[in-house]
């Protein structure tokens, strides 16, 4: 990917970031519902009065899921190898004297 790629495409994501954000909540709480349901990982688990509160149950999906995934996700961009343009040195003027 090209530096002007990548350019472009931080600017689209920072225009979309409310849409993305509204998405990504979604689909982790509605991946997790299913996970509940077709993993049955918790027979007792009282899914129907959760569900009747939805907008409550996804802020705290998410919350959960942004707590224990936020540290190893920025500890792998930390570590992501970077091309960094190399830097030219910038010509000197001088005055004549």
């Amino acid at each position: 990917m090209t530096p002007k790629q990548e350019e472009k495409i931080t600017e689209l994501i920072r225009k979309y970031n409310d849409i993305l954000l509204i998405s990504m909540r979604l689909a982790v709480a509605e991946d997790f519902v299913n996970l509940l349901i077709l993993n049955r990982d918790d027979q007792e688990f009282e899914l129907n009065d959760l569900l009747e509160n939805k907008e409550a149950l996804t802020n705290h999906i998410m919350k959960q899921f942004l707590k224990f995934n936020s540290s190893p996700i920025l500890e792998e961009l930390r570590n992501k190898p970077t091309s960094t343009p190399k830097m030219r040195k910038k010509p000197t003027i001088r005055k004549k004297s």
